[in-house]
């Protein structure tokens, strides 16, 4: 299967209480020297393979200028997949939807977040409703017809009324993809410095059961614990990450995977314009993966797809055998109503999805155990 590319643009207009990713608030004359550094990363990389698909991530994409963007799908190698941008609403004009049209961008993200205007105010979001509907009036009418909307469920001191306000706008102006994240508070966000103000549990789980039910009731089919799209309209990007396909990433902070090996480049702006500016591709680590984990990660992004996984193709790739312990586990965890197992496909129920990262551990340590074979 080809590679995917990811590209990293850092770029805010200002940083999101609740974000902590690497982003930088910079003048714009620091746009374009950015870009021309992240073409000579591509250039030095070596980096030939047609891709399959292509995503700019962020920060906000859409904030510098559509030409920029155009230089990098230039600079790399030809793809005529998926090409994903993100943006945030309010950032979107007609002549740069133009510029991503005629440069082969085919699908859109939307940073949304809350159709609630004190949501996005207590957020730190630049962008209100209003914004949210002129731009995907303005995406429908540049025939854009693969949108995507990202929504945070458990913002301080949302309500679940209004949280279903929300999924009432996605039922009305249906967009192809709809992503809900739980709101995590990293250390590294200005929330999660300060502790913000978030909802019990309950709440989270009330917000997540009551997407799930209702994007299903509305022809969205959930594909991935934090995603549902319309048939057909699964982000093929991030299937690429959960199936662990090859990618290839550019720009600050960028990871990249080549199935066996994983490396990342340099989280600092201006360590990276250094080391591109000497010649140096901006690399600042990497990893070989163990058998453990490769074989951890395919629990983990197996039973993130709703479909699951086969145990037994697991077991034949990395030689694995599944003790009976493991066996009685499997028994425990589906009396606890986390998991179903049809003795080949194993996969999470709707509560296990709230308990992911939980019930896979459980699954994995302490029972499950390395051995030179694996027998169905």
């Amino acid at each position: 299967m080809k590679p995917g590319v990811y590209v990293h643009i850092p770029f805010c207009e200002q940083r999101c209480y609740y974000c902590a990713f690497t982003v930088a608030v910079s003048p714009e004359e620091t746009y374009e020297p950015y870009v021309r550094r992240l073409i000579r990363e591509i250039e030095l990389s070596g980096f030939k393979e047609p891709p399959e698909t292509i995503f700019f991530g962020g920060g906000t994409p859409s904030i510098i200028d559509a030409a920029l963007i155009e230089g990098i799908l230039r600079a790399l190698p030809p793809c005529t997949g998926e090409i994903t941008i993100e943006t945030n609403p309010g950032t979107l004009s007609d002549s740069k939807l133009d510029r991503y049209r005629d440069s082969g961008v085919n699908r859109i993200s939307l940073g949304v977040q809350s159709f609630h205007d004190e949501d996005l105010r207590n957020a730190g979001r630049l962008h209100n409703a209003e914004d949210v509907f002129r731009d995907i009036q303005s995406l429908r009418n540049h025939s854009f017809e693969n949108i995507n909307v990202d929504l945070i469920a458990g913002l301080p001191n949302q309500r679940l009324e209004v949280w279903k306000q929300n999924l009432d706008w996605i039922d009305r102006l249906r967009p192809e993809h709809v992503s809900v994240y739980m709101l995590e508070l990293e250390e590294r966000s200005a929330w999660g410095k300060n502790l913000a103000n978030i909802p019990a549990e309950e709440v989270f789980a009330s917000c997540y059961l009551e997407a799930a039910e209702r994007l299903a009731s509305a022809g969205y089919v959930h594909y991935e614990i934090s995603n549902w799209a319309l048939p057909g309209f699964e982000c093929c990007h991030n299937l690429k990450y959960w199936t662990g396909v090859p990618y290839r990433g550019f720009g600050v902070s960028a990871h990249s995977f080549s199935g066996l090996r994983r490396f990342w480049n340099v989280t600092s702006m201006k360590e990276y314009a250094e080391m591109l500016d000497s010649g140096k591709l901006p690399i600042s680590g990497e990893e070989m993966l163990t058998r453990d984990m490769r074989l951890e990660e395919a629990f983990l992004l197996g039973l993130r797809r709703t479909c699951g996984f086969d145990v037994w193709s697991v077991a034949r790739d990395l030689d694995v055998r599944y003790p009976p312990e493991w066996f009685d586990r499997i028994c425990e965890l589906e009396d606890a109503g986390w998991i179903r197992f049809d003795g080949k496909v194993l996969k999470l129920t709707p509560a296990g999805w709230l308990l992911a990262n939980g019930v896979t551990e459980e699954l994995l340590w302490p029972t499950l155990l390395s051995t030179s074979e694996a027998t169905p």
